[in-house]
């Protein structure tokens, strides 16, 4: 039997969809020189010649690019399980991650089968591939499914279990909700191992049929506006972090960029309205999502709103439900979404299921409401601590933190004084270490914190040595 003809389960995306997509992608990472990339056939033949069992997953270990998106859908197409994570992931993490979630092949760009127990490398596409042997259909999975890891707070071996088709369904209420059109021209700069890019922008471009230009990361803010300019961006999503930086920077986000989406944790007011006077006349989204629902959940769009929304993230996306659990007295709950794009389930060992029934994820994230049905961001569930009695709020503090000129990025960390209280350290990523010093910071939260917040420690990391993920 040719290995074309082998049976490919029944998808909401067929070949011609994922070819149409790659002829309006443009790959600024060019990883194997421009023109002599292979095509998505010849990179769909040498996965289906692996031979896996329908069913299985497969890990996914390369830089952003076209030739992820190829193998990514090429796995699919064979009707198995894709799971995306960092090309920087140790061989030693990947065979344990394999042999938690039961994968069966791993395709990389350059691979030491010894790493992983085996002799043979088999050819995919441009990249290599080899068989695990921890790994195997064990009958948990089905074609048409995709494990995506989480951002890290749910333990580095568990993974979300969803659908393809409720993927490209949550990719269409994204679309909607960020008005993406067929004739745009969307920027991936974000890690495509990540639910926020794969999902909102890979897939958006490909429901929509709007084009691609794919880069970093990491993110760069001279060559996020060069890329702009000579690659007519209609559309680009950023992290808070990026805004941060974009924001230090100060000048208007060049032509022909429209639209501009935030994605990740919530903005402050002053950090919106200094958005909107970055890209005057055009658009800006505030969304908000986790991986366990598919991942959007809800936007807001800044730029039709009154100052005084600035701080939500907006209203669900249309079919998409929310409730509070167990609010206090200043109305503050856990969030609880239902929605038909949440996962099936979480997979790995331990792993906390989010599903209070199926379709409705207990988020972990605190949120109030306003008369609107606006939603406003808290903090996670664990982002509270008492320190010598006082409740206080890691969010808080970070979002205190991250208003300091120079301050990119604020990771709060518990500890133990000398007394065996608790107190919080800070570690933050400067975008201008020379300028952002312990002093410095102090002085600036001294108004802004109380007592019991304020930090025993504070570590200045150069944001360059720091890795910018989701």
């Amino acid at each position: 039997m040719p290995i074309h003809a082998l049976a490919a389960p029944a998808l909401e995306i067929t070949r011609d969809d994922v070819v149409a997509l790659l002829s309006r992608t443009v790959d600024l990472s060019h990883p194997h020189g421009t023109g002599d990339a292979p095509d998505f056939d010849d990179v769909l033949a040498d996965v289906q010649s692996l031979r896996l069992a329908e069913g299985t997953p497969v890990v996914i270990a390369l830089s952003n690019g076209a030739h992820l998106l190829k193998q990514y859908f090429a796995v699919l197409l064979s009707g198995c399980v894709p799971l995306a994570v960092s090309p920087s992931t140790s061989s030693a993490r990947i065979a344990a991650l394999a042999g938690h979630l039961k994968a069966g092949a791993l395709i990389a760009a350059r691979i030491d089968p010894g790493r992983y127990g085996v002799d043979t490398v088999h050819r995919a596409g441009a990249e290599e591939a080899v068989l695990l042997p921890m790994g195997g259909p064990q009958g948990a999975y089905r074609a048409g499914e995709v494990l995506m890891l989480t951002s890290g707070t749910s333990g580095m071996f568990s993974a979300c279990l969803h659908r393809l088709d409720s993927l490209l369904r949550n990719a269409r209420r994204h679309s909607a909700a960020v008005g993406v059109r067929a004739d745009d021209r969307l920027l991936i700069s974000l890690p495509l191992y990540y639910s926020y890019a794969i999902v909102a922008q890979a897939m958006t471009a490909l429901v929509t049929g709007a084009g691609l230009v794919i880069s970093g990361p990491p993110f760069n803010p001279a060559a996020y506006r060069a890329t702009i300019e000579r690659h007519g961006i209609t559309s680009s999503s950023v992290t808070p972090t990026i805004a941060r930086q974009l924001l230090e920077i100060g000048a208007v986000l060049p032509a022909p960029l429209r639209s501009l989406a935030v994605g990740g944790d919530r903005l402050t007011p002053g950090h919106v309205s200094g958005l909107l006077d970055l890209n005057p006349g055009g658009e800006l989204y505030l969304t908000y999502g986790l991986t366990e629902a598919g991942p959007r959940v809800a936007t807001l769009a800044a730029h039709t709103e009154p100052a005084h929304r600035h701080a939500s993230v907006g209203l669900p996306l249309d079919d998409v439900t929310v409730a509070l659990r167990d609010t206090d007295a200043d109305g503050v709950g856990e969030l609880v979404v239902t929605t038909d794009t949440a996962l099936l389930r979480k997979v790995g060992p331990a792993a906390r299921q989010p599903l209070v029934e199926p379709g409705v994820v207990a988020t972990g994230d605190l949120f109030s409401r306003d008369e609107d049905g606006y939603l406003y961001y808290q903090g996670r569930l664990s982002d509270f601590v008492v320190i010598r009695g006082e409740k206080v709020s890691l969010y808080s503090i970070r979002q205190a933190v991250q208003t300091v000129p120079g301050v990119a990025r604020c990771v709060p960390v518990v500890g133990r004084d000398d007394d065996g209280e608790n107190c919080v350290d800070l570690e933050i990523h400067a975008s201008e270490p020379v300028l952002v010093t312990e002093a410095m910071v102090r002085e600036a939260l001294r108004p802004l914190l109380m007592r019991s917040e304020r930090p025993r420690r504070i570590t200045i990391v150069p944001l360059a040595a720091t890795a910018q993920h989701k």
